[in-house]
C-alpha cells in the first residue's frame, strides 16, 4: 500500500488551498481559501449556509434541547419568569409574573395553570401585556384551572397574551 503525505491540496487554476489536512487528522474543505466544512473529533463544523434537498436525522437539537420537544419547567410556588424560560412551557401551581426587559422580540413562553383553582398572570412593571382575546386590553389576567396561556414578545416591553380559558 502506498502513502502520499500532503498538508494542502490546490486546484491548478488557483493559488488558494482547496483542502487542508491538519496534524490532528482534521480536514477542511475550503472556498476561496476560507474553511467551509471542517471535521472535528465529534463530527463536522460548517461555516456559512448549508443547503440540501433531503436530510435524515434521528434528532435535531439546539442549546435548549430537542427541537421536536418543548422543555418543561415545573414551579410549585409563585414564580417570576426569567430569560431562560424563552421557548419553554412553565407549569405553575401558583401565579406567574411576567417582567419587562427580560425577553427579546420573538421569544415565546407557554404557561400552564396546573393548580386546582384560578390563578393570575401578572403584568410586570414597565411591561405592556396585550390580551388578544379582549381587544388588546392590558394588565393582569386571571386564568382558570388547567388552562394554557402563551406569551409572544414583540419587544422587551411588549408581549401579546393568548389563553384557552380566562377566569
Amino acid at each position: 500500500m502506498s502513502t502520499i503525505k500532503v498538508d494542502d491540496i490546490q486546484s491548478r487554476q488557483s493559488t488558494d488551498d482547496a483542502i487542508s489536512l491538519a496534524s490532528d487528522s482534521s480536514v477542511s474543505l475550503k472556498h476561496s481559501a476560507s474553511a467551509k466544512l471542517t471535521t472535528t473529533a465529534t463530527g463536522v463544523s460548517i461555516t456559512g449556509a448549508c443547503s440540501a434537498t433531503s436530510v435524515t436525522a434521528t434528532s435535531v437539537e439546539d442549546s435548549k434541547g430537542n427541537l421536536r420537544s418543548i422543555p418543561n419547567r415545573n414551579e410549585s410556588s409563585a414564580y417570576t419568569l426569567v430569560a431562560a424560560d424563552a421557548g419553554k412551557c412553565i407549569t405553575a401551581d401558583d401565579g406567574v409574573t411576567v417582567p419587562a426587559n427580560v425577553f427579546a422580540a420573538g421569544d415565546l413562553v407557554t404557561i400552564i395553570n396546573n393548580a386546582g383553582s384560578d390563578k393570575t398572570i401578572t403584568q410586570g412593571s414597565g411591561l405592556t401585556m396585550r390580551d388578544t382575546g379582549n381587544d388588546g386590553a392590558t394588565g393582569n389576567v386571571s386564568v382558570k384551572t388547567y388552562s394554557m396561556s402563551t406569551l409572544l414578545f414583540i419587544s422587551t416591553t411588549l408581549c401579546y397574551f393568548s389563553t384557552t380559558n380566562k377566569a
